[in-house]
């Protein structure tokens, strides 16, 4: 049976999406946020329970027409998408996108089955620092760099992002609210590992960091980074990661990574395989119109 997920669910939950995909990074916590932090709406998820054993999980989170959905249960992907498909038509979704991760064939066979088709590629990379201090950013001139104050950079920090992100390829719109949860009440948030590229009065660019990845406390992470158009093909991208690199190597991490589209308008994956950075995980996107 489909059931709605309780917090008391988050244990089963993180052991069925690592079962259905051990190339994600997921523990019980990071479920647990979904639900108290308001990452999902309770009536956005299902559990799939049998013989009172949680088999399978999946959520579906709509942003404008298009609505993402996260089948996991190895095996039981079919029922568990088919309410998906029928929960964001109610939502008035016009299309569907869940990602397929590299080694999850019986999904995809599945997903084709179903009428969907691979649209895109992304990659999560990543870079070992090693022991000594990376180099030293070279800022374009005119760029000053400094932390994200709380009490003033909000809304400057979250309109950067939306317009540095307007010509990506799943862009939607996302209110301010919904970008406080995923950023600002984000594990490990620390406003000292947000950079801010300033020209004058206007931010260029923007590298948001974070000191643990979904409870990995080897891994450095890269939210966000993201360069206003103005300012782009001067080496402020590569600039602000760098100096990313050296804060959280001078915190005791060796190891950073992020999250890419494969085919990024800006040349991003260029950018990250200039400073070091590798493919450690693909995942492809899958499309249908509802």
């Amino acid at each position: 049976m489909l059931r709605e997920v309780r917090v008391d669910d988050a244990d089963a939950v993180a052991a069925v999406i690592a079962a259905a995909n051990p190339s994600r990074a997921i523990d019980a916590e990071e479920v647990r946020s979904w639900l108290t932090q308001g990452l999902v709406d309770a009536n956005d998820m299902r559990v799939l329970e049998e013989d009172e054993r949680i088999v399978g999980y999946v959520d579906v989170f709509v942003r404008g027409d298009l609505a993402y959905l996260d089948p996991n249960g190895a095996g039981r992907e079919d029922e568990l998408v088919a309410w998906a498909e029928a929960h964001a038509r109610d939502m008035g979704a016009e299309k569907v996108r869940l990602p397929v991760w590299q080694g999850q064939d019986a999904l995809a066979a599945i997903l084709e089955r179903r009428g969907y088709r691979r649209a895109r590629s992304s990659f999560e990379l990543a870079v070992d620092l090693g022991e000594d201090p990376p180099p030293a950013p070279e800022w374009p001139a005119g760029i000053r760099v400094r932390a994200y104050r709380p009490d003033e950079d909000e809304r400057v920090t979250y309109e950067a992002q939306e317009d540095a992100f307007r010509d990506a390829w799943d862009w939607r719109p996302q209110p301010i609210e919904q970008w406080r949860t995923f950023e600002l009440e984000a594990r490990g948030f620390d406003p000292s590992l947000w950079f801010l590229a300033w020209d004058g009065d206007e931010v260029a660019g923007i590298c948001l960091a974070f000191p643990e990845h979904v409870g990995n406390r080897a891994l450095g992470w890269i939210s966000v980074l993201g360069v206003r158009r103005p300012w782009r093909r001067r080496g402020l991208g590569e600039a602000l990661l760098r100096h990313a690199f050296r804060e959280l190597h001078a915190r005791g991490l060796r190891r950073v990574g992020l999250g890419v589209d494969a085919e990024s308008p800006t040349g991003a994956t260029r950018l990250y395989e200039r400073v070091g950075m590798h493919v450690a995980v693909r995942s492809d996107s899958w499309d249908r119109q509802l």
